[in-house]
């Protein structure tokens, strides 16, 4: 074999800025070579970002996965006082966020919250240090009334709730129905939760304009959570008793009031709409919805929409009713195309009729009382939303609760466990978790479609104690370094090592990384980011 002339390859002066190793990297720290340096930050997990509540989910995750439960209630209770509640109706925005959904499954984060809300129904949350001289009047027992005055009576406040119906619960309990919800669960939730903080609840109390100013002199503070009971009435029906409100329907349905009639149209497509159809088909009722635009497009939750047509819920998309008018005791409706015009929907050409016992419209909801502007009074929840989730109104209520500690003491906001919004958060469009081994997804308990048209019954029964068990441990504890060892594995240059003394951490040989950026390209945590050495 005819030798390769060097010279001709390499000509002279090619590797003049080259650095070339004579020696073992013992004692050649190759590390001075790098112009970028990996870094271990930890970070918020997406999930986390994407609640509402802020709820430490790799936190009470791993609690969970340790079989430390009291742990997971008390890290869950730092945020979400409801816990429940909210494992049962929350539409799970951390769930869409889970960096795992793409790979195999999300983590069911809202299976175990549910179970562990169930688990502390009977324990009771620990007491303040101190009761402080301070009183908050809270008006509306609804989710974000509760969560006001959760937050003030933990840091001390002495809380009364002012609530206008004879139970407290305010939409859990009239508006949303029992197969979502039971109302044995959001019973003693709410009972746990008001007789260990000694919150005082004042029923059958309503709360009108004209005594805020009276609750102001009384009080030191006032929070302002009334919900929005009324619906929005479309201008082109006439005032009838045949056409009644949604939310009104839902609350007779739910003080298990006889229900009239045989037939009913619904106009709307968000939840209240939906829970409304759902309800009166459990009572054996015809019912049509009739929506304005597409079912895609329905506001609705989407296991909800779905299970509505599943039992026999007839939808009517894209129709607005044009004329109702009664007929011998019944309505005729007249439906036309919706059309869009200027990026509104207006009435075209008719279309269809029907004829029906009642209408029922749950095409959007208004506030039936104003609050006065004033320094010491603040407001939450649908009243200052709108229309929103439950952990949406949850965290308008904490909100303004740390508005209010912050008045009194602003050394009681920090005692509260709310996440840090400004620590960077790992990046969701490349969760790397090619080296995370796939699991089969788990699947919750749900009724048969007989069971579920038959009754209130609860549809969903949730996971096992050990399927529980493996979705926490599921969990990828993202934003934090699980001492997985994927980065130490991949390191071409052995520059990574796991730490003796803490083997959820590892540590970085700066003396010789030599800054490729593997580590930081298969951490399945995405807490190893890469930074200019300077």
């Amino acid at each position: 074999m005819e030798a390769v002339n060097q010279e001709s390859v390499v000509a002279p002066g090619d590797l003049r800025e080259a650095p070339i190793s004579l020696t073992t990297t013992d004692t050649n720290l190759t590390g001075s070579w790098k112009f970028f340096r990996p870094v271990l930050q930890n970070r918020l997990s997406p999930c986390r970002q994407a609640c509402p509540l802020g709820n430490d989910i790799p936190g009470l995750m791993q609690a969970v996965a340790d079989e430390d439960l009291d742990k997971a209630l008390a890290i869950l209770r730092l945020y979400n006082p409801l816990p429940a509640v909210t494992g049962r109706v929350c539409p799970n925005f951390c769930q869409q966020e889970c960096r795992r959904g793409g790979h195999d499954q999300e983590v069911l984060v809202g299976c175990v919250e549910r179970f562990l809300g169930d688990y502390g129904l009977d324990r009771p949350f620990p007491k303040p240090d101190a009761q402080r001289p301070e009183k908050a009047a809270v008006v509306g027992s609804g989710p974000a009334g509760l969560s006001a005055a959760y937050f003030l009576a933990a840091a001390g406040i002495q809380v009364s709730i002012f609530e206008r119906d004879p139970e407290p619960g305010g939409l859990l309990r009239y508006g949303i129905p029992a197969y979502r919800l039971p109302k044995n669960i959001l019973a003693r939730e709410i009972h746990n939760l008001t007789e260990s903080l000694d919150i005082r609840l004042h029923l059958e109390h309503p709360v009108s304009e004209d005594h805020i100013s009276s609750l102001v002199q009384e009080f030191d503070y006032l929070f302002c959570a009334p919900g929005l009971w009324s619906s929005v009435r479309p201008p082109e029906l006439p005032e009838s008793k045949l056409i009644i409100e949604g939310l009104d329907l839902l609350r007779r349905i739910n003080r298990e009031e006889k229900i009239e009639a045989e037939s009913f149209a619904v106009i709307g497509g968000g939840n209240a709409a939906v829970d409304a159809a759902r309800s009166l088909i459990r009572l054996g009722k015809k019912v049509d919805i009739i929506y304005r635009r597409s079912f895609a497009e329905m506001p609705a939750y989407e296991e909800e929409k779905l299970q509505a047509l599943e039992e026999g819920v007839n939808l009517h998309e894209r129709l607005v009713v044009s004329r109702a008018k009664e007929e011998d005791g019944r309505l005729r409706i007249v439906c036309a195309q919706a059309k869009t015009q200027d990026g509104r929907i207006v009435t075209g050409v008719e279309a269809k009729s029907l004829d029906v016992d009642r209408l029922v419209v749950a095409a959007g909801q208004a506030a039936h009382m104003r609050v006065p502007d004033h320094e010491r009074v603040f407001c939450g929840g649908d009243l200052s939303l709108g229309p929103a989730t439950v952990v949406q109104a949850m965290a308008s209520g904490r909100q303004a609760a740390q508005e209010i500690l912050q008045s009194v003491d602003p050394d009681l906001v920090q005692e509260q466990g709310i996440c840090d919004p400004h620590m960077p958060t790992v990046s969701n469009t490349n969760p790397r978790l090619d080296y995370v081994p796939k699991e089969s997804p788990l699947v919750p308990g749900q009724r048969d479609l007989t069971t579920r048209k038959s009754g209130f019954t609860e549809i969903h029964s949730g996971l096992s104690d050990q399927e529980i068990s493996q979705a926490a441990s599921r969990c990828l504890q993202c934003g934090s370094c699980s001492g997985c060892g994927i980065c130490w594995f991949f390191c071409p240059d052995v520059a990574i090592s796991l730490t003796p003394d803490d083997e959820s951490r590892v540590h970085m040989d700066a003396e010789h990384c030599k800054g490729c950026g593997l580590c930081a390209a298969v951490c399945p945590r995405g807490v190893i980011e890469m930074e200019e050495d300077v």
